[in-house]
């Protein structure tokens, strides 16, 4: 008689040997876990089912691992240096709990916001790969003086980093597409601490003292202790991909986080096997290390983590810090270089909508002395006007973030974490960059909703309500008893984004259009909002390129034209930017030439070149198929 059952078993049998693992036991690696780690007690070994099995050296255990003594690094600095006169300090370490336990393994971390960590080298030699001169220049290198090999093996991990240096790993959660994920973190990010180097508006002379902090951080530069399966890479087209787009919006009037540097290996052995399109297929990549510089790399998550995992005292302790740093950044102007380009802006609009200088403190110069629940409410405050004229910034110049989870909003109110953004091309407020995004949750158009639903996830962590969508065992039990910030006043700050939004948004367009700026929305006054309603929508239901338009626009505008143009000039003009039709144009014309703009004042405003993602991906080619020591031939000889 036929018994199916040991054939079925043995089926089952060969489907588990072949299958690969998708997590070990911690000290065994291999497809299937079956190697056992051999390290020492100071080492860490790289296990998993992606893991080779070596062994480093644990975070504070150099000299047991007998590596080679650190340097004593710079203590101060003036004007500009080598990358060994870089000044270090540990801001972060001092200012928020930290992490007891200093071994790399993935874990779950409670009553800390940081964790001790260690760059994993490259196993071939790093390289160079992009730099950014004038990051460089604000963290005090001098790009003329840089040694490309030292610098790439010094912040790759290769070289023993100055004794100054303790690298960290951020402590976050996040509501990711919606849903509460519990503990994300820095998983593929290290922080070497903060780079004393100059304000963003500071003329730097050769006795320019160096002293403004900006947290410098290693993207990609291996595991830490939040890097969950993942293995803390990143590849180097996505590494290149995301070094070009903050230079595009600062030079746009957007505070980003600056990118310094990107570094890569060619090496074999150093090859990810990525499945770069989510279609069951791997490919090996080139690695990269991209070098990131803010004033701190805080989120909305960090607050969030802290509030579930630290309560009120962990995180009016984060808040204070995040205040601090805050309120340096408002004493000076963060965009100055496009404040420069335009007309002089009224003061309230210029510090409102365009990071520029305070007039007056906000409630952020007065947070050390604040009761704590002071310090919450002006956390929420200060994030309410920043992201909404963050968000206002982005909206006026064809930006989408794609992926607005709350662990990937700056905690300052500035654009971080460029994975799958976009720039408009066709004007289409229904284009989403990120390919995952199925439902277009965070579709251009999308952003202000998505911000304003992200504060609210902020202010459920600021005032201890149970946080949406949260399938964690203490969904409802977190909050113990203490000074939350009250519901009543967060709701009160919450209520302002929506006129923050309109009036920083308008008078971003107000400028994109020649007008002076003035910020008032479209209501019964017919003021200037309702001209940049019309131009949106002729945009949109004619499908015209975005940023083409808006720079060709000023070829309309004739100083001494008091009239439209001609219907053959408004043709031309529609042909030339994508349009499918004039309709609405004309009129639209009409309206704007009545508030006089000047053709000057628009090219100041609207950049000449703009950002392609067709470009950006043939750069990020460019950028993996340069090999150290080479050069890429971009056209044909």
């Amino acid at each position: 008689m036929f018994h199916p059952w040991p054939w079925r078993l043995l089926w089952l049998a060969v489907v588990v040997t072949h299958a690969q693992f998708t997590a070990c036991v911690p000290g065994r690696y291999g497809r299937q876990c079956e190697h056992l780690c051999t390290c020492a007690d100071y080492e860490e070994c790289e296990d998993g089912p992606t893991g080779s099995g070596e062994c480093s050296c644990m975070a504070g255990e150099e000299a047991r691992c007998g590596l080679p003594s650190p340097p004593e690094g710079a203590t101060a600095g003036v004007g500009l240096g080598t990358v060994d006169a870089l000044v270090f300090q540990n801001l972060t370490l001092q200012a928020l709990p930290l992490d007891p336990e200093t071994a790399r393994r993935s874990r779950q971390v409670f009553n800390a916001s940081v964790s001790l960590t260690r760059p994993q080298p490259f196993r071939g030699s790093a390289r160079l790969a992009l730099l950014n001169p004038e990051v460089a220049r604000r963290l005090g290198l001098a790009p003329e003086l840089v040694d490309e090999a030292i610098f790439a093996e010094l912040l790759s991990g290769k070289l023993p980093l100055p004794s100054t240096v303790q690298p960290f790993a951020h402590a976050y959660g996040g509501h990711q597409f919606g849903s509460w994920s519990g503990q994300l973190g820095d998983g593929r990010a290290m922080s070497l601490g903060h780079v004393l180097g100059f304000a963003p508006d500071q003329h730097i002379a050769e006795d320019s003292v160096r002293w403004w902090p900006w947290e410098l951080s290693l993207k990609g530069a291996g595991k830490t202790p939040y890097s969950r399966g993942g293995d803390g890479r990143a590849a180097l087209a996505n590494a290149a991909r995301e070094f070009f787009a903050p230079i595009f919006l600062e030079s746009n009037g957007i505070p980003s986080c600056g990118t310094l540097a990107v570094l890569g290996s060619d090496a074999e052995e150093d090859r990810l096997a990525r499945d770069e399109w989510y279609t069951g297929e791997m490919s090996l990549k080139k690695p990269g290390i991209t070098l990131r510089a803010m004033p701190s790399f805080l989120r909305f998550g960090s607050a969030q983590l802290a509030a579930k995992r630290q309560g009120v005292p962990g995180l009016v302790r984060l808040a204070r810090y995040a205040l601090a740093v805050l309120a340096r950044m408002e004493s000076h102007d963060e965009a100055s270089s496009y404040l420069e380009r335009l007309r002089p802006l009224p003061d309230a609009l210029r510090q409102q909508c365009f990071f520029g200088r305070a007039v007056s403190p906000s409630c952020a110069e007065r947070a050390s002395e604040a009761t704590g629940q002071e310090v919450l409410r002006c956390l929420l405050e200060r994030m309410v006007h920043r992201t909404s004229a963050l968000v206002a910034a982005w909206m006026a110049v064809g930006f989408a973030h794609g992926v607005m989870n709350t662990d990937n909003l700056s905690l300052l109110g500035v654009t971080v974490d460029l994975n799958v953004y976009g720039f408009l091309s066709k004007y289409d407020p229904g284009w989403a960059p990120n390919h995952i995004d199925d439902t277009a949750r965070y579709a251009f158009g999308a952003q202000p909703e998505i911000a304003k639903w992200n504060l609210e996830r902020l202010s459920d962590a600021l005032t201890g309500t149970p946080f949406l969508v949260d399938r964690e065992p203490d969904a409802t039990s977190w909050a113990e008893p203490g000074e939350w910030l009250d519901l009543k006043r967060a709701q009160r700050e919450l209520q302002h984004f929506d006129e923050l939004f309109e009036r920083c948004y308008v008078v971003r367009m107000e400028l994109r259009l020649g007008l002076l700026a003035s910020g008032r929305p479209c209501g019964t006054d017919r003021g200037p909002g309702c001209v940049v309603k019309k131009w949106t929508t002729w945009l949109e239901q004619t499908g015209a390129d975005y940023p083409r338009a808006s720079r060709l626009l000023a070829e309309l505008l004739a100083p001494s034209a008091a009239r439209p143009p001609a219907e053959s000039l408004r043709e031309s003009f529609a042909e030339a930017v994508g349009a499918n039709s004039t309709a609405g144009l004309e009129e639209f014309l009409q309206e704007l030439q009545a508030l006089r703009p000047d053709p000057d004042a628009l090219r100041a405003a609207v950049p000449r070149l703009s950002l392609r993602s067709h470009v950006l991906m043939e750069a990020a080619k460019l950028v993996e198929l340069k090999k150290q020591g080479q050069e890429v031939q971009t056209e044909p000889s």
